[in-house]
């Protein structure tokens, strides 16, 4: 310290956090004053170049006017949890169309209404296909038909890459889904699991995302690395 990291917010959003010092149990930090508020809970997710690293979650616990547009912050945390590259649950890989409904984006509006195609789910996570762009900390509704039923859950984007024909394919996590939309979810993965998924089953699938992922990574940036 000091140093920056950039951090999810539960309001929706993803920004740069200031961490300048620790004294005692506080993390002194600077945060944009639209963006940060008492009690908002925000998460920073470190990643090294093998995507393992750290979930670090913060609670802001007071807030003071500082100068300009930061406030200074006293930051609590709450928890850390250690992540590595595997996949913390089995997913059903589908091609169905579904609706989204924007909560939160920092490049469309609220209630915003457009269509996507989902490529997996799970009960704790989804990725879809779609024609927007979209940023990380950005809030969704999904609403669509999953194995002949209705399901709708809440998401979080957490990663977005190009995909094919000029599209992008979004990762997400789920923030709140019903518990029985859930379960069908849980059955569905697991239905998968056993089955094989379809690029399993045809290798082109798998050749073609593949040749999607390795442009995407030619174009990108490499990961930032933190030092606190």
């Amino acid at each position: 310290m000091p140093c920056s990291i950039d951090v999810i917010s539960n309001d929706g959003g993803c920004f740069p956090l200031t961490l300048a010092a620790v004294e005692g149990n506080l993390v002194y930090g600077y945060g944009d004053r639209e963006l940060v508020r008492k009690d908002l809970d925000l998460e920073a997710r470190l990643r090294d170049d093998r995507g393992e690293g750290w979930d670090i979650r913060f609670n802001i616990l007071r807030s003071y006017f500082q100068s300009g547009d930061e406030l200074l912050l006293h930051l609590e945390v709450t928890e850390v949890v250690a992540r590595d590259t595997e996949r913390r649950g089995p997913r059903a890989h589908l091609a169905e169309l579904a609706t989204a409904r924007v909560l939160y984006a920092k490049a469309h509006d609220r209630d915003e209404l457009f269509d996507v195609r989902l490529a997996d789910v799970s009960p704790s996570g989804a990725a879809f296909i779609s024609e927007r762009s979209l940023s990380t900390g950005d809030l969704l509704e999904l609403t669509s038909v999953v194995d002949d039923r209705p399901i709708r859950f809440e998401l979080r984007v957490v990663l977005s890459i190009p995909a094919i024909y000029g599209r992008n394919r979004v990762g997400c996590e789920v923030t709140s889904i019903l518990e029985a939309d859930r379960h069908t979810l849980v059955e569905l993965a697991e239905r998968y699991q056993r089955e094989g998924c379809p690029e399993q089953r045809n290798p082109e699938i798998a050749r073609t995302l593949e040749a999607a992922r390795s442009r995407s990574t030619v174009s990108r940036r490499p990961a930032p690395r933190y030092h606190a």
